[in-house]
């Protein structure tokens, strides 16, 4: 599917971008600039993956939607089609995610976000996996 991967890839270069913009020298700025056009388009594209009329039931711009936050408070797994289950073994367990709060320092390279990199004594704890 096209949609994971452009959405793990605006993700992952909305987070370069937000550690690009301290640098000044053209070079850098000629990159971020190409950065942030390359973005605009992934998300013009990721919206009109879903449905070019009305976009993702789960996010409106950068928020989720009610619908997005009543699901992820009140499901315990979610997948595109229940098919999707018949990759885990029948013993496998699924753990909820414990979502960080922001002035709570991610242990887990998979709670990693955009933001969290500017949390004091982060690269000293990106070991611990």
């Amino acid at each position: 599917d096209a949609l994971p991967i452009s959405l793990t890839w605006l993700q992952a270069l909305t987070g370069l971008v937000e550690r690009m913009q301290m640098f000044k020298d053209p070079e850098c700025q000629q990159v971020l600039h190409e950065w942030k056009k390359e973005r605009l388009e992934l998300r013009a594209l990721t919206k009109n993956l879903f449905n070019p009329q009305f976009g993702s039931i789960f996010r409106t711009n950068h928020n989720p939607t009610y619908f997005s936050r009543r699901l992820c408070r009140f499901s315990d797994l979610y997948m595109g089609s229940v098919s999707c289950l018949t990759n885990y073994d029948l013993t496998y367990t699924f753990f909820p995610r414990r979502t960080p709060l922001q002035h709570e320092a991610p242990l887990w390279m998979d709670q990693l976000c955009t933001g969290c990199m500017k949390t004091p004594f982060l690269e000293e704890m990106a070991h611990i996996r």
